[in-house]
């Protein structure tokens, strides 16, 4: 009996293993032009990728007149940066 639940334990761990990492990522799929109605200025992007390289983005937010904050995930730590609509990095 105890050979059986250890392998049902077994089954359900590598199954859902398997499925986290066949699951598609929506995060690649996020439309930076549009959030909220309004477009995200092409200079806040393009430091944002300058400034963490490979980062997946995960949702932009106008935080204020000229202030875009970027949720994204860098080397697997979710963070949060937010820049001027010149593209200055503004801080956390």
């Amino acid at each position: 009996m105890k050979k059986i639940v250890l392998a049902a334990a077994l089954l359900v761990t590598i199954g859902s293993t398997q499925a986290n990492t066949l699951a598609p990522s929506k995060a690649n799929l996020f439309d930076i032009t549009a959030n909220n109605n309004s477009a995200i200025p092409q200079a806040s992007v393009d430091a944002y990728k300058a400034m963490y390289p490979g980062a997946t983005t995960l949702k932009w937010a106008r935080k204020g007149e000229g202030v875009y904050q970027v949720t994204f995930i860098y080397n697997g730590v979710k963070m949060t940066a937010r820049y001027s609509s010149t593209g200055v990095y503004l801080g956390k």
